[in-house]
C-alpha cells in the first residue's frame, strides 16, 4: 500500500499536512456562486419536473468541473506553475458556462446558441483540465497513464452526449445531458478503482468540500432575498424570512457542527487506495448534498414569494423544499457512513420523515410549511450536537 510519504513524493508538491485552500481557489469558487444562482432561477422558471431535471443536468455538468479542479489542487498547490494557469482557464470557462444557463434549453424555433455554448465550453474545459493533469503528473508514469485512461474514456462519450443534446431540444436534450452527467460519474469511478489518483491532503479535501457546501448555503440566503423582493414587505414576510434563515443555519449546523471535521479525521487516518476510494465516494455524495441545498433554496424562494397567501404552498414548492431537505439529510448520512462506517440513524430517519411530509407540506400555507421543516431540521441538528459522541462520528466542538 502506498504510504503518505510516497504519495507526497509522487505528488511533487502538496504535503499531507497542507490544509488551506489558496486565494486562487477561493476566487475560483466565486464563479460557482453565480452558477448556483443561475441554476435555481432556471428551475424556478418552469416550476415543473422538467425544469428541475434540466437544472439537475446543468448542476451535474458544473459539479464535475468543480470536483475535478478541487482534486487537481489537492495534488499541487493551485496558485503555482501550470496549475495556476489551469485554474485561471477554468474560471473563464465556468463563467461562460454560467452566463449561458438561462438559454441552455431552447424552445421550438429558438436559437440553440446558448446550449451549444454551454456544451462546447465544457468540452474545452475538460480538455484543458486533462492537459494540465498530464503536465502535473510529470515523471510519474503511473499517474500519467491514469489521467489518460480516465479522461480518454470519459471525454468522448460525454462530449458527444452534450453536443448532440444541444442540437436537439425538449425532453431529448435533457435526457442526453443527464446521460452525460451519469456517464462521467460512472466512467471516472470505474477507471479510478484501484488506480493511481492521489489525495495527499485530507485537510485540503475537507476544506474544499466544506466551502462548496457554504456556496450552496449562500444560494439559500440569496433565495430568501429573491423571494422577499417579489413579496410585499410585512410582518409576516419578516417572520417568513427569519424562518428561512433559521433553516439555512440549521443545515449549516448539521454539516459543520461535527460532520465535516469528523469526516476529515476519518479520511486522514486512511492511506493509499482506501483513502482515495473513500474520498472519491465522498465527492459523489457531496453532489447530493449541494443539490439538496439548492432544491431547498428553490422551495424557500417560492414560499417567501407567496408568504402572504392563505392558500397552500403547492406541490412544486413543497417537493422542492421538503424533497431537497430529504436529499440533503440522506446524502450527509451516507457521507458519514462511508467515512466512519457507522450509519447515523437520526439523519436517515430525518430524510425519510421529510420525504414523507411532502404531501402534508403541499397542502399547508407557506408560513406553516416553513415552520414545519424548520422545526424538523433544527431539532435534528440540536439532537446530533447535544447527544453523547462516539469517536467514529464525532469531532471536537
Amino acid at each position: 500500500m502506498t504510504t503518505a510519504i510516497e504519495t507526497h513524493e509522487r505528488s511533487g508538491g502538496r504535503s499531507a499536512g497542507a490544509q488551506r485552500a489558496t486565494p486562487l481557489e477561493l476566487f475560483f469558487d466565486l464563479v460557482y456562486v453565480f452558477a448556483f444562482t443561475q441554476i435555481t432561477h432556471l428551475m424556478a422558471e418552469g416550476a415543473d419536473l422538467t425544469s428541475v431535471l434540466g437544472g439537475v443536468a446543468v448542476l451535474g455538468v458544473l459539479w464535475w468541473s468543480w470536483a475535478s479542479h478541487a482534486w487537481l489542487a489537492n495534488q499541487r498547490v493551485a496558485d503555482r506553475g501550470v496549475v495556476r494557469i489551469g485554474i485561471l482557464i477554468a474560471i473563464a470557462m465556468v463563467l461562460v458556462l454560467s452566463i449561458s444557463i438561462p438559454e441552455v434549453y431552447p424552445g421550438p424555433g429558438e436559437s440553440h446558441f446558448g446550449a451549444l455554448l454551454f456544451a462546447t465550453s465544457f468540452v474545452v474545459l475538460s480538455l484543458a483540465y486533462t492537459g494540465v493533469n498530464i503536465l502535473v503528473a510529470g515523471h510519474d508514469v503511473l499517474l500519467r497513464r491514469q489521467v489518460i485512461l480516465t479522461m480518454g474514456v470519459t471525454i468522448v462519450p460525454v462530449s458527444a452526449a452534450l453536443i448532440t443534446g444541444a442540437v436537439l431540444e425538449g425532453p431529448a436534450q435533457i435526457a442526453l445531458w443527464l446521460a452525460a452527467v451519469a456517464i462521467e460519474g460512472i466512467t471516472v469511478y470505474l477507471t479510478s478503482r484501484g488506480g493511481q489518483w492521489q489525495l495527499p491532503s485530507a485537510g485540503h479535501y475537507a476544506e474544499r468540500h466544506g466551502l462548496v457546501v457554504i456556496l450552496a448555503l449562500g444560494e439559500s440566503i440569496i433565495s430568501i432575498g429573491f423571494g422577499a423582493a417579489h413579496a410585499a414587505l410585512s410582518p409576516l414576510a419578516v417572520v417568513g424570512a427569519l424562518l428561512a434563515v433559521t433553516l439555512s443555519l440549521s443545515m449549516w449546523w448539521h454539516y459543520f457542527g461535527r460532520l465535516s471535521a469528523a469526516a476529515e479525521r476519518d479520511i486522514n487516518e486512511l492511506d493509499g487506495a482506501r483513502r482515495t476510494g473513500v474520498a472519491t465516494v465522498g465527492t459523489y455524495l457531496h453532489f447530493g448534498i449541494v443539490a439538496g441545498v439548492l432544491l431547498a433554496s428553490l422551495g424557500i424562494s417560492g414560499a417567501i414569494e407567496h408568504i402572504e397567501e392563505a392558500s397552500d404552498i403547492g406541490i412544486f414548492n413543497a417537493t422542492a423544499l421538503a424533497g431537497g431537505l430529504a436529499l440533503f439529510f440522506a446524502s450527509t448520512a451516507a457521507y458519514v457512513s462511508v467515512t466512519s462506517r457507522r450509519l447515523p440513524w437520526s439523519s436517515a430517519i430525518a430524510a425519510a420523515l421529510t420525504l414523507a411530509l411532502i404531501p402534508v407540506v403541499a397542502i399547508t400555507p407557506p408560513i406553516a410549511a416553513m415552520a414545519i421543516v424548520v422545526l424538523l431540521t433544527l431539532g435534528l441538528s440540536t439532537y446530533r450536537h447535544l447527544r453523547p459522541t462516539h469517536r467514529a462520528d464525532s469531532a471536537t466542538r
